[in-house]
């Protein structure tokens, strides 16, 4: 049986007064994770915004402050992907390029996965630039669709036919509407590919800018066909708590599920053109 097993975890922010609590708190975080058996462990986006408890900046300097601690973050990441031997998508963090860009890393090497469309937020008031393209995981079986970048089906359908089985979704969300229009995105994209999809939200405030609030929680989603669960979900945090969704994701059973039921969503997407000529 081929299976790995996922871990989403629910990042609560911290009030810090010194960094190295920062690097202790994702040591502590992805330790727990991997201790509770998880080969990929998915961090939410930008958790590097907890050292923002360090600083008050106007809004518009957020972005290089954060960016300034891009390479520390990317080298933590490596070393515990290798110490744990584990998958580890880190969530996000910023670029002095202006990005806002996933690494995930695993003791074999690493990819980076820049977000691709920006909220009016990010746009305006960070400055932070879109890409254009979803590169490859070293593991094919897995990509990357940072927060806003769910809420298009473009994107699960480009991963999914070039092979992926679970989409990890590093997410941070201030509000519940903005929690909900993930969520249910995450879910279409589970639907409509028949793939795995691991939500993970950032949760707590550091009491204001950048982080006025927060809304999530994180889940292993699934398609919504047997042999899976009637909620279409494995496993799933509380609201707002720093907590971790564990669950085993089985490949053969998601594979058996496009062939299998009374829809099959993966193989029947090509079934009509909608009215337009090209299919």
């Amino acid at each position: 049986m081929e299976t790995l097993i996922a871990a989403a975890v629910n990042w609560g922010l911290r009030h810090i007064t010194e960094e190295t609590e920062f690097w202790d708190h994702l040591s502590e975080v992805v330790g727990q994770a991997a201790g509770q058996g998880a080969t990929l462990v998915v961090l939410p986006e930008l958790v590097p915004l907890e050292l923002m408890s360090l600083h008050e900046v106007p809004v518009n300097k957020t972005h290089s402050v954060m960016a300034s601690y891009g390479p520390a973050y990317e080298d933590a990441l490596r070393r515990l992907a290798h110490a744990y031997n584990i998958t580890l998508v880190g969530g996000s963090h910023l670029t002095p390029e202006g990005q806002n860009v996933c690494l995930v890393a695993s003791p074999n090497g690493e990819t980076r996965h820049p977000k691709n469309i920006m909220t009016r937020w990010e746009a305006d008031e960070w400055g932070t630039q879109g890409y254009n393209g979803l590169p490859e995981c070293e593991d094919p079986r897995l990509g990357v669709a940072v927060c806003y970048d769910s809420e298009f089906p473009e994107a699960g359908r480009t991963l999914a036919e070039r092979g992926v089985l679970v989409m990890a979704v590093p997410a941070y969300t201030e509000t519940q509407r903005g929690f909900q229009r993930v969520r249910w995105s995450c879910r279409a994209r589970a639907i409509e590919n028949q793939i795995f999809v691991v939500h993970a939200s950032l949760v707590g405030d550091l009491g204001r800018e950048p982080v006025v609030s927060t809304f999530g929680s994180s889940a292993i989603l699934t398609p919504s066909v047997l042999p899976f669960p009637e909620s279409a979900c494995l496993a799933e945090t509380k609201f707002h708590g720093e907590e971790i969704a564990l669950a085993q994701l089985d490949f053969d059973a998601l594979r058996a599920c496009r062939e299998s039921d009374d829809v099959r969503n993966w193989h029947d997407r090509h079934a009509s053109t909608w009215g337009n000529e090209a299919s």
